[in-house]
């Protein structure tokens, strides 16, 4: 079957069914203890510094999973490295390979 047939070929109903899509499970986390709601915070001033630095207005993120990135440690430190990275690539300037 060429192209032009695969594209012109007309959808029988059996073809016509939606997709349907597993929908994301989210795993329930422990509650933090004081220590990890300590960093947690900790993290988050970070965060908010480094963004104020770079000049970020809002941002947005998600996980891959549903599970709520703001209320864990890595993905709030990651999201500072992130943007402290791409302050550090802005002001040096393109490198050379």
């Amino acid at each position: 079957m060429g192209l032009r047939n695969f594209l012109s070929r007309r959808r029988t109903p059996a073809a016509a069914k939606p997709w349907s899509a597993a929908p994301a499970t989210v795993t329930e986390r422990a509650p933090l203890t004081p220590a990890q709601q300590a960093d947690l915070e900790e993290a988050w001033a970070e965060l908010r510094q480094a963004a104020q630095e770079a000049g970020v207005k809002s941002f947005r993120a998600c996980t891959r999973d549903g599970s709520r990135w703001e209320e864990n440690l890595d993905s709030v430190r990651a999201m500072t490295r992130t943007i402290k990275g791409i302050q550090k690539d802005t002001t040096e300037g393109p490198k050379d390979p």
